[in-house]
């Protein structure tokens, strides 16, 4: 009996070791990740919240790639439309009004993970008033149609007379953004 316990406890042993080199080449990976693409990334609308005159449209990411990536920072918005045409509009990386306030985090996204990111703007200033249909941005700073995600979105906007209409982003913060964290 004495020897078959030594056994069992050697066997477990082993097993233990096992799982601790599998999660520890698990980490290492994802702490190799290559930065995020847009060409590996869906985005969607998953939220929206308001007060104050102050929409936000919550936009999560999902790596639909085969191998972890990460994304740092904020996303870098390239085309604010309403109905066919652009908007004029000036970007502000921070915090948004009515989102959690987050800061800039390294995040790492294994095949099918989530971070998101929200924008938003103000319907204070005098009219007219701009609905905003879609955003366009980019994950990696690379400017380029391949790598742009595109989300049509519903929101509000008014700007200062003469004034581009001001967008504020948050970072990317992981998991799902939804307006009701």
């Amino acid at each position: 009996m004495g020897v078959v316990s030594k056994l069992v406890g050697a066997g477990a042993a082993v097993a233990i070791m096992a799982v601790g080199v599998t999660a520890a080449s698990q980490g290492a990976s994802a702490a190799a990740a290559p930065e995020c693409g847009g060409s590996g990334l869906s985005a969607k609308v998953t939220g929206t919240a308001a007060g104050m005159s102050q929409p936000v449209t919550f936009i999560t990411v999902t790596n639909t790639g085969d191998s972890a990536c990460y994304l740092k920072g904020y996303p870098n918005i390239n085309k604010v439309k309403s109905k066919a045409r652009k908007v004029p509009f000036t970007v502000t990386n921070g915090g948004v009004q009515n989102a959690p306030q987050v800061t800039v985090k390294k995040i790492v996204l294994q095949p099918g993970g989530k971070a998101w990111f929200a924008i938003g703007t103000a319907t204070a200033y005098d009219p007219p008033v701009v609905n905003l249909t879609k955003v366009v941005f980019n994950i990696d700073g690379e400017a380029t149609v391949q790598n742009s995600l595109k989300v049509k979105i519903s929101q509000q906007a008014t700007a200062p007379k003469g004034k581009p209409v001001p967008v504020n982003v948050t970072p990317f913060a992981k998991g799902t953004g939804t307006g009701s964290e």
